[in-house]
């Protein structure tokens, strides 16, 4: 059986390939056509782009794209591990940072009064 990080270093090394070597892969292909004569190089440029296009969703008609899918599936993973979000660490930060100020102002008055010190008004 899998294990849930094992999983989620197969899912971001799956978008990372798809992101990195999609072209590199395409241009090999279509140069395998060009070579053998089943399009022209200029023919072959443009299915290059085509496919490109696609790949990151920039045909139009609402499609998301490959790599936009991927990410999205990354992220619903990492969501099902138990993996935080860092939005969801900037809110925890602040609502720490937020209880550390009133427990200081609570504190405070206790401070001076263990003192002998009458606390500012």
């Amino acid at each position: 059986m899998i294990t849930p990080r094992e999983a989620v270093e197969q899912t971001i090394l799956l978008s990372i390939g798809a992101a990195s070597l999609t072209r590199e892969r395409v241009e090999n292909i279509v140069s395998d056509f060009v070579n053998r004569g089943h399009l022209g190089s200029d023919e072959g440029r443009a299915v290059v782009d085509r496919v490109m296009s696609r790949v990151r969703g920039e045909a139009g008609g609402g499609a998301s794209s490959v790599v936009e899918r991927i990410e999205g599936g990354v992220q619903v993973l990492l969501r099902e591990v138990g993996v935080a979000r860092r939005d969801d660490l900037a809110d925890l930060e602040m609502r720490v940072a937020a209880l550390e100020h009133r427990m200081g102002l609570v504190e405070r008055p206790a401070d001076a009064a263990a003192q002998g010190a009458v606390p500012p008004a």
